[in-house]
């Protein structure tokens, strides 16, 4: 797992919540008219779509069907992956089909969007969020959409400002103590994208809001260390420690020791511990008798 997939993953871990909003405030779709759909298209080819809704276009009024994709970097095959996507949608739901590239990363979109063949004229739409103007998301009243303001465009503000009144909004928008952990968590992996850790790491030592493991894992398990060894060969909790062994083991070996380090703690239960890590709960157990403890 690579840097970039990181990154998607937490976008499209709250995608269920903000892709909404941004069917209706960055595309203009009508949200009241959303409808759920299955993710997977069971195919002999199966493709899993990031975010697959039923809506009505409020420009001409058009019920359609949107896919999304988040990206964090440019993808030179998207052209094709799109359009495999759009001909399993069409032949299942029949209806208009809008596709959109959600772009995280900087810069310009780069990658091919429009195919113009004798029999065929297909393309897709790009937002980027670098150009979307960060107050859209730091106004919001979902945490999950506020931690996309990071990716969003500063307006040439000072990026410790910035990152402040994102991190304040947050804080006063969740009342959930272990959601705003995860959140915050989220949003200093998300920070690497815009280069904005020294930033986060500054607000949040002067704004306690972690637990203290966060805190731990930041200085004892090498987060920073990490981050400047190459994040790009990550783990999904964004803590670097299977560079010598392999990515693959590197994530299970980081999750197994973020597990502990909640468990030493003491302060959590196995319930939460689970959540916390994203591991499931008889790995946890697994963890807990191993180190003996009572």
């Amino acid at each position: 797992m690579n840097q970039h997939q990181d990154y998607d993953k937490i976008i499209k871990e709250t995608i269920e919540r903000i892709g909404r909003p941004i069917l209706q405030k960055l595309l203009k779709i009508d949200a009241s008219s959303i409808e759920n759909l299955p993710l997977a298209v069971p195919r002999t080819i199966e493709r899993r779509a990031d975010f697959l809704k039923i809506g009505v276009d409020s420009e001409d009024g058009i019920k359609k069907l949107f896919h999304l994709e988040f990206q964090s970097n440019n993808h030179d095959k998207m052209l094709q992956r799109f359009l495999v996507y759009f001909s399993l949608f069409f032949e299942r739901y029949n209806l208009p089909v809008k596709q959109y590239v959600i772009y995280l990363g900087l810069g310009k979109w780069t990658a091919t969007t429009k195919l113009k063949m004798e029999n065929i004229s297909f393309e897709y739409e790009v937002v980027c969020l670098n150009t979307i103007d960060y107050e859209l998301f730091v106004n919001s009243e979902l945490s999950e959409e506020i931690i996309l303001a990071i990716l969003a465009d500063f307006k040439k503000e000072n990026n410790y400002i910035v990152v402040q009144k994102i991190v304040t909004a947050l804080k006063n928008k969740t009342k959930n103590k272990k959601k705003l952990q995860k959140l915050i968590f989220q949003l200093e992996i998300l920070s690497n994208l815009r280069n904005l850790q020294p930033e986060i790491t500054k607000i949040l030592s002067n704004m306690p809001i972690y637990y203290d493991v966060t805190k731990d894992l930041r200085y004892q398990q090498g987060i920073e260390q990490g981050i400047e060894q190459g994040i790009e060969k990550g783990v999904e909790i964004g803590i670097e420690q299977g560079i010598e062994q392999g990515i693959e083991q590197g994530i299970e070996t980081s999750k197994t020791e973020f597990v502990q380090a909640l468990l030493k703690k003491g302060t959590f239960s196995l319930k939460e511990i689970s959540e916390l890590t994203g591991s499931d709960i008889d790995t946890v157990i697994s963890v807990y008798k191993k180190m003996g403890l009572k």
